[in-house]
């Protein structure tokens, strides 16, 4: 074999390597304790991108990344807010009071210890259930439409946008919300023209959506995530599913995000559905296995953030506890740290795909319960880059 042959072999195999490192670290949702979504209704992409009556929008779009090729799941206001919070259609009836027992984002927050509100403009009072009130839509807010708020104290998480700024002030907003302006301020009802209804909901965005952008989160090495999302096309003539299938679905609508570890002016040509909205949100807030419903196959939207694809693998996660392949339970300790050139932020135990505890430290020691037989415990940390590490133990429990 020549030398020239070695030469090319050897570039090959550290090219590879590099490709493999950066898929196991890198190139993924960065984590994030501050995500914020906010609606937009009955808009196709075309009249908001680039729209002069829209400044402020777009001055955000230059910001962050937008999604050129988003198309809607389908026509209705409630079939969308739930799609893209549940993962899966569950209703037509858009003046519906029923509320659902299904797995979505509500759950996934509450398994990883997050805390959430639902934002919500013209809402008469915390906790209110009626489907309307002045401009107010209740099946534009999803989030007191699942069992996990609407039975439980937490549906007085669900507020008016007056306390979104009470919460900016104070430092105490949530680790995720879901923000909605009322049907006046969204696009949805324009009883002034076209123009007027584009330009009351620039105004809207700037008055309540420049504050949460001025919060630490969102300045250079934070990590705030806030998603610009819309919930279907025009209803008159927009029902594209893809650059290619014009009928059958929801048309083209603008979807972005912004923040300090989103790519800066990103365009994105890939096709997404609302479940990649909703698969990227929880891989945002933690949750890395069993997403609902259609986001559990969905793709991500990992291309809009920053990575360091290319840079030296050095952070692991070292195990303590158990040290042996066969312990005695029922409790068994778990023990473990982590290291990483950028900050530990947080550590999260599985066992057996299932979390079971979790801290916002570069180390834990817990008891963890676990039946007889053989299981898999996972221990795993993510930095402040959003770099992802972790360790697997096999364990038998006698």
């Amino acid at each position: 074999m020549s030398p020239t042959q070695i030469t090319s072999i050897a570039g090959k195999f550290l090219f590879a390597l590099a490709l493999l490192s950066s898929v196991s670290v890198f190139g993924q949702v960065p984590r994030s304790r501050h995500v914020y979504i906010v609606a937009e209704e009955n808009h196709s992409y075309e009249h908001l991108v680039g729209s002069h009556y829209m400044p402020y929008l777009n001055s955000l779009l230059a910001r962050g990344g937008t999604a050129t090729q988003f198309y809607a799941d389908m026509h209705g206001s409630l079939e969308n807010y739930l799609i893209v919070t549940a993962g899966q259609y569950l209703t037509h009836n858009n003046s519906t009071l029923a509320t659902f027992n299904v797995d979505n984002i509500e759950r996934h927050l509450l398994t990883n210890g997050m805390t959430f509100k639902s934002y919500a403009q013209s809402l008469p009072y915390a906790g209110f259930t009626g489907l309307t009130s002045g401009a107010y839509l209740k099946r534009h807010a999803p989030l007191p439409y699942y069992t996990d708020m609407a039975s439980s104290s937490l549906i007085m998480h669900h507020v008016s946008n007056t306390e979104l700024a009470k919460d900016i002030a104070n430092g105490t907003l949530p680790n995720f919300a879901f923000i909605t302006p009322d049907s006046l301020h969204d696009m949805h009802d324009c009883p002034n023209g076209f123009n007027a209804c584009l330009q009351t909901a620039d105004n809207w965005l700037k008055a309540n959506i420049a504050p949460l952008l001025a919060t630490a989160p969102f300045q250079p090495g934070g990590d705030g995530l806030l998603i610009i999302w819309s919930d279907e096309a025009d209803l008159s003539g927009d029902s594209r599913c893809s650059a290619t299938v014009s009928t059958g679905c929801g048309g083209r609508i603008l979807v972005a995000m912004i923040g300090p570890q989103v790519k800066a002016g990103y365009k994105s040509t890939k096709t997404y559905h609302h479940s990649s909205v909703l698969r990227t949100m929880l891989e945002a807030l933690g949750t890395t296995a069993n997403f609902p419903a259609k986001a559990n196959t969905a793709p991500d939207m990992r291309e809009f953030f920053l990575s360091n694809v290319g840079a030296t693998v050095t952070g692991k996660v070292t195990i303590s506890a158990p040290s042996a392949s066969t312990v005695t339970g029922p409790g068994v300790q778990a023990a473990a740290s982590a290291t990483s050139p950028n900050r530990i932020t947080f550590m999260r135990l599985y066992v057996d795909n299932v979390s079971v505890y979790s801290v916002s430290a570069s180390s834990f020691s817990t008891t963890v319960t676990m039946s007889k037989g053989t299981h898999t415990m996972v221990f795993q940390a993510w930095d402040s880059a959003g770099a992802v590490y972790k360790a697997t133990k096999t364990v038998t429990v006698q």
